[in-house]
């Protein structure tokens, strides 16, 4: 896993496979506090879902609880603390979006982790960690993250700047 930029508001992260997932999510997982949300952006097979399942599990969750919400929306995992893992991508509109709660989650002493949330980026809160998966276009183990929004999440743009693990 290598910082292959950063500036003062974003940097990119390039991983070379699940290992270095696992490493990314375990890192922000130790790195950020409640209440946060986390916005995921990426194709299908990007690596969203994957992403969440190491970040949960630093926290506590059992590796089999964590599966895509695609369905059911939200997840609730048993997590210090708690993570809500949500998927946007079969909500129809903004207000569909909100009627799931989402401002209550967001301000709750919580972590949620928002699958697809470029297609509600109205609803995300101003401080929202924005983790953009990009597969790489003749290797698809490898990937480059985009990590946005770090003037508001100083902490980890810090501990970017200290070097990732």
């Amino acid at each position: 896993m290598d910082v292959i930029s950063l500036d003062a508001d974003r940097c990119h992260v390039h991983l070379d496979g699940l290992d270095d997932c696992r490493k990314l999510a375990e890192f922000i997982a130790t790195t950020i506090t409640a209440p946060k949300t986390i916005a995921l952006v990426g194709t299908l097979g990007a690596g969203k879902t994957q992403w969440t399942r190491f970040f949960a599990m630093k926290l506590g969750a059992h590796p089999e609880e964590i599966s895509s919400p695609t369905f059911v929306l939200v997840q609730r995992y048993g997590t210090t603390p708690t993570v809500y893992h949500l998927d946007a991508y079969r909500v129809g509109d903004e207000d569909e979006f909100l009627e799931l709660g989402v401002e209550e989650l967001f301000s709750e002493s919580s972590i949620s982790v928002v699958e697809w949330a470029d297609r509600f980026p109205g609803c995300m809160p101003a401080d929202c960690l924005w983790l953009h998966l990009e597969v790489h276009p003749t290797d698809p183990n490898r990937r480059t993250v985009r990590i946005e929004n770090l003037k508001a999440n100083r902490a980890i743009a810090i501990a970017i700047q200290g070097g990732l693990v």
